[in-house]
């Protein structure tokens, strides 16, 4: 174990998105559901039914109010901009029936930060460890790391939105909308509301591969020794009339037309209407992507941290790659950045010593016509480059949308997952591969499949962005980590584990029968520097926390 001590691993998770909420594999479930046991499927319908706040409702009830759907206009368009400007009407909302700010006391905060606060909340019930009394005592406070926040921004009325229309509709701005508009807000509500952390803090907006990109900040400071414990994450609600218009001049997203075009084309049934379940059909003959909302959250620590303290080990991680295009045709258009991530993200895992040979990837996968032939490029070339063959690819914002900065947290929700149940989503809104995809070396999951994950040592995640943000990573299986701990270090290590399962069991029972008691600590504990803070050359002393060494 002594060469893998400081290696990033993955112990809890939370968030939510179209499929649900992230915890205990929810969201994943629902994009398997077909395949899913009895048992599974009952415990899934009633945390859906819980979530979305509904009253005893039937299979078809509970499932129409997720994944990618007919936009509610109520909701999301009041002025009905989307609908009868734009005809645009598909996207990856939030299960129906959510009502977040009613989880509880937020004031006037976005829906970004909204998602936030629960994601967050989510991630830490879900570490079967409690916070406060178990973790930050035994952390240096400044080697706590927060990195979160969106690609474009908290852009609905209470945030950016309402700064920038206030006077143009005849009213002010609030004291709030400037604070709210900034995209490291998200990052700010964890440290003051949800954690109280001293550390370090931040966001780095990288566009679609944001998630991978605050990723990146938190395996660098673990591998670095600046960090031992870090939250990362992304939330974003990027469904609204501004953002669809913006898409919508890029002619990427998929309107009605569009998709009642592909809809005959493809000789769907009921082509004479608009199926805005199926609008989003990535690597198919598509018509464009369609919008997603979402907040995806991960704990990271030390493998060392996790064994002593018992936490879950879902996965850990190599390095996440980060590079450019080059010189470019358009700022929207794909480059050369996205075959060097892919190709570093593989070298990585196998100078680790990972399998490759049973890998997946898990694709960026817009459903537009450009994304399906450039990315499968990408794909095939690494694939060949690596000598793999029949290399597994799925891809989700056929069912989930694109939800922009979390859209790699989506990713890597998906492949832990897929190590907990041994199912690949299939990417089952795209029923034919298009003509122009590349597949010699790739075998694209069209329908869920079954796999062995005991020979699946790495997945690979990737994120392609506007401005040339390409970002892919390889995550590593936990039977891969725990076999790198020594036979005594594991007993133990189990011993512990066993405690911390109990919590998360009653977390579980607790949240699927609606009971969250999301984190929100407005005005609670505030530090007074006369009275809790002591400075001397030695160390920092600050009350309730653990002395920080000079």
């Amino acid at each position: 174990m002594q060469d893998f001590k400081r290696f990033p691993v993955i112990c809890s998770v939370g968030g939510i998105n179209s499929a649900g909420r992230s915890s205990f594999d929810f969201s994943y479930k629902r994009l398997v559901l077909d395949s899913l046991d009895t048992q599974s499927k009952e415990l899934l319908l009633k945390d859906l039914n819980s979530l979305t706040n509904s009253e005893i409702s039937s299979e078809k009830d509970i499932l129409k109010k997720t994944l990618v759907r007919k936009i509610n206009s109520d909701l999301f368009d009041p002025e009905l901009l989307m609908k009868d400007v734009m005809n645009v009407n598909a996207a990856g909302q939030l299960p129906e029936g959510i009502n977040l700010s009613k989880m509880y006391n937020s004031r006037q905060h976005p829906k970004g930060i909204q998602m936030t606060i629960f994601g967050v909340t989510d991630c830490l019930k879900n570490l079967g460890k409690d916070w406060d009394t178990e973790l930050k005592p035994m952390l240096d406070p400044k080697k706590v790391g927060v990195f979160s926040g969106p690609a474009i921004g908290q852009l609905d009325y209470d945030g950016m939105g309402g700064l920038l229309q206030s006077r143009k509709i005849g009213k002010r701005a609030s004291s709030k909308h400037l604070s709210m508009s900034l995209i490291g807000m998200s990052a700010d509500f964890i440290n003051a509301y949800v954690l109280g952390s001293l550390g370090k803090t931040g966001t780095v907006a990288g566009a679609c591969a944001t998630f991978l990109y605050n990723l990146d900040l938190a395996l660098k400071g673990i591998k670095n020794e600046e960090l031992d414990f870090s939250i990362v994450g992304s939330a974003e609600a990027p469904i609204n009339p501004e953002i669809t218009d913006g898409f919508l001049a890029t002619t990427g997203i998929a309107d009605d037309k569009k998709i009642l075009e592909m809809q005959i084309r493809n000789n769907d049934k009921h082509s004479k209407e608009v199926i805005h379940q199926n609008a989003c059909r990535p690597f198919g003959d598509n018509a464009g992507m369609i919008l997603g909302e979402a907040a995806q959250f991960v704990a990271v620590t030390t493998l060392e941290f996790a064994i002593t303290n018992g936490l879950k080990i879902l996965g850990g991680f190599t390095d996440v790659a980060i590079n450019a295009d080059g010189f470019k045709k358009s700022i929207s258009s794909p480059g050369i950045g996205n075959y060097v991530t892919m190709a570093q993200s593989i070298s990585n895992t196998l100078k680790l010593g990972c399998s490759i040979q049973d890998s997946i990837v898990i694709a960026h996968g817009t459903g537009t016509f450009q994304n399906r032939s450039t990315e499968s490029d990408v794909l095939n070339r690494v694939a060949e480059g690596f000598e793999l063959k029949n290399w597994k690819v799925t891809a989700l914002k056929g069912m989930l949308g694109h939800t922009m900065g979390p859209a790699a947290g989506d990713e890597l929700m998906t492949a832990i997952g897929i190590w907990n149940h041994g199912l690949i989503p299939g990417i089952n809104t795209t029923k034919k591969l298009a003509d122009d995809v590349l597949s010699d070396n790739l075998d694209f999951c069209l329908k869920s499949k079954e796999v062995d994950v005991k020979k699946i040592d790495a997945i690979y995640l990737n994120a392609k962005g506007f401005g040339g943000n390409n970002g892919s990573c390889g995550v590593v299986s936990p039977s891969f980590i725990k076999s790198k701990i020594n036979k005594k270090d594991l007993k133990n290590y189990e011993t512990k584990l066993a405690a911390t399962e109990e919590k998360r069991a009653t977390y579980l029972e607790e949240s699927i029968n609606g009971k969250y008691d999301l984190i929100y600590r407005f005005n609670e504990e505030i530090l007074d520097p006369i009275e809790d803070l002591k400075i001397t050359k030695e160390k920092i002393s600050i009350s309730n926390y653990k002395d920080i060494d000079l």
